[in-house]
């Protein structure tokens, strides 16, 4: 049974940092005003773009912190040297992330690559 609820959130975490290049991507258009893509001008609909984004990023956090401190907990309680070990493991889930999404797509998500 313990390892159950040592399984349950890992997988959790794994698929959350798997997908957060595309969270992270998609909260920073909404949060600064370009919901709809960087070619199309919202005009006044930023504010309900920027509003989306915090209510995103409130999700992500939401789905993301509650098995970051449970496996943290749980990696503490077998070593101390063992709790950024989810940390650790974060990022490397975040790089396999982006390298499934590719890096010219995931950098297109925070602007770059558009004509001005």
């Amino acid at each position: 049974m313990k390892k159950r609820k040592a399984v349950v959130p890992a997988l959790w975490f794994a698929l959350i940092s798997l997908s957060s290049p595309l969270w992270v991507g998609c909260i920073y258009m909404n949060l600064t005003g370009h919901g709809k893509g960087y070619a199309y001008d919202m005009g006044s609909e930023t504010d309900i773009a920027v509003f989306i984004g915090v209510i995103l990023l409130a999700l992500w956090l939401a789905a993301l912190l509650p098995a970051t401190v449970s496996l943290c907990k749980t990696c503490r309680r077998k070593k101390k040297a063992f709790t950024g070990l989810p940390l650790l493991l974060f990022l490397g889930f975040f790089a396999i992330g982006v390298g499934m999404l590719g890096w010219n797509e995931f950098i297109k998500l925070f602007g770059y690559g558009y004509p001005l």
